[in-house]
């Protein structure tokens, strides 16, 4: 197994974090539909 790049780590730790953000909107939302109306006005910004 070889050692991960700096630019492997760097893609890693991005990944990690929006599936962390995505998680932490997906709490504040009271249903599914809330959910997805964040998401695409994430997608639209």
């Amino acid at each position: 197994m070889t050692t991960p790049n700096t630019g492997e780590l760097l893609v890693q730790q991005a990944q990690e974090a929006e599936r962390l953000r995505l998680l932490l909107l997906a709490n504040e939302c009271k249903d599914l539909d809330e959910f997805r109306q964040q998401l695409r006005a994430l997608l639209n910004k």
